[in-house]
């Protein structure tokens, strides 16, 4: 009788304190739920959410197989298959984060196929970001057709939504509809199809007047004449770059670079993520990368003194490029510290690599300004929406709201030229700019160029 006395003392005890345990259980999961409900839906549409491609590379998660070649001789486009082909997606990642060779487009396909095999592997987050950055990159390039945007929104899209990302998706669907409208190079097909798209997408996200709405424009668009636009392709404004002064000290140093780059690559073929790196082949490199920048500070210093702007800008592109390479090797974004110099002085390194941007675009701006082979303004609004695209990408720190307001200055002499093309507008949001494209008649009207 005592022993039971006892145990039923005990079990009135223990009770309470299983539903105690129970309750944090319950409230820790409701927190879990919430905190990834938020997390997803909070996946925002505005700048002040949007963080740098580079800032996003996760150094840990580098495959040592494939991360070395942006090092060799191998192509930007062919180190990204590599990458890709071998599932080394945070290589591929911070490729795109960091290369400056690769085409817009190229970049958008490999964001949207990021964006899928994150989602695979239950990456919510690194999917997300994928997704926006193909979208936002989809919208500030000037070298982009309207078909390929309407293709990037409509991937972005889907993706988002399969997320639980709505509101991102929202955006990105708007933005679609914009287009799709107000597009002048779109055959009355072409436009149909892709409004009863964005209905299917607006119907998934449950604002049923909007996909009603985009039905309604589909089916009275069945009516008229299927005429097709003569499309006239936006002329591309590159700036004229003069051929560099030969340097042999410069090319044996790269070539030496390569070499050392591809033995480390061959070393590290098989290698697991976390295993260690074979410590000769390692240190020919880093004594290689250091005789190369030794080399090439020499050059730069002695033939930036030229007056000739072909020179100038052609020195200021080449120096962007190496800066960006010195810039993710100090930064660790190769999976070691490849020189541990650079690693210690990586915000002096960065701020270099912003000079030489500032520099390259100051003279950019000029020439697209004094071109003769197209209008002016369109050469120099190129040449803006490319610096946009470098300022979201971590690239450049120019002051953003300064760029867009020269930008608003050209499009609104672009208002009055012949050319039929949307805009890049900017609607603010919390001081931050999200950018749309949009017809003359609607450019300048804030929110209310958005769907309703």
């Amino acid at each position: 009788m005592i022993r039971s006395h006892h145990s039923r003392n005990r079990s009135s005890r223990i009770a309470p304190l299983f539903f105690f345990l129970g309750g944090c259980l319950l409230l820790t999961l409701a927190f879990v739920v919430l905190g990834a409900f938020f997390f997803l839906r909070g996946i925002a549409t505005d700048a002040s959410a949007w963080q740098p491609p580079l800032e996003l590379v996760d150094p840990r998660a580098l495959a040592p197989g494939t991360v070395v070649f942006p090092l060799t001789e191998m192509s930007s486009a062919d180190a990204l298959s590599a990458s890709l082909d071998q599932a080394h997606l945070e290589n591929a990642y911070a490729l795109i984060a960091y290369d400056l060779d690769l085409p817009d487009a190229a970049r958008i396909g490999a964001l949207l196929q990021l964006g899928t095999r994150y989602a695979t592997a239950k990456d919510s987050r690194k999917a997300s970001v994928s997704y926006q950055a193909a979208a936002l990159l989809a919208t500030l390039s000037p070298s982009l057709s309207d078909v390929v945007r309407l293709d990037t929104y409509q991937q972005a899209s889907a993706g988002l939504r399969a997320l639980g990302a709505n509101q991102a998706a929202r955006w990105v669907t708007d933005q679609s509809y914009l287009v799709t409208q107000h597009s002048p190079n779109l055959a009355r097909d072409v436009r149909i199809r892709r409004l009863n798209q964005i209905a299917d997408a607006y119907t998934a996200l449950g604002v049923n007047s909007l996909a009603a709405q985009a039905r309604t424009k589909a089916n009275e668009l069945a009516g008229t004449s299927n005429e097709i636009p003569t499309v006239v392709a936006r002329p591309v404004f590159n700036p004229m770059l003069g051929k560099l002064p030969a340097s042999p000290r410069v090319d044996a140093a790269q070539k030496l670079r390569f070499a050392a780059a591809q033995q480390l690559a061959d070393d590290l073929k098989d290698a697991k993520p976390g295993a260690g790196w074979p410590s000769d082949s390692l240190a020919q490199l880093t004594d290689a990368l250091i005789e190369e920048d030794e080399a090439r500070q020499a050059y730069y210093d002695q033939q930036l003194a030229t007056q000739d702007p072909a020179i100038q800008i052609a020195l200021w592109n080449d120096r962007v490029h190496w800066l960006a390479l010195k810039n993710r090797v100090a930064r660790g974004a190769f999976g070691k510290d490849l020189v541990p110099e650079w690693s210690k002085d990586k915000a002096a390194i960065a701020e270099a690599w912003h000079q030489a941007w500032d520099n390259y675009f100051r003279l950019a701006e000029a020439q697209a300004g004094a071109t003769k082979s197209q209008d002016p303004n369109l050469a120099t609004e190129f040449v803006l929406r490319q610096e946009l695209v470098a300022i979201r990408w971590g690239w450049s720190v120019a002051d953003e709201q300064d760029v867009y307001r020269l930008l608003d200055q050209i499009n609104q002499s672009l208002m009055k030229s012949p050319f039929l093309t949307l805009h890049l507008d900017a609607i603010t949001r919390n001081g931050k700019l999200n950018y749309v494209l949009v017809p003359a008649q609607l450019y300048g009207q804030g929110e209310q160029v958005l769907p309703k």
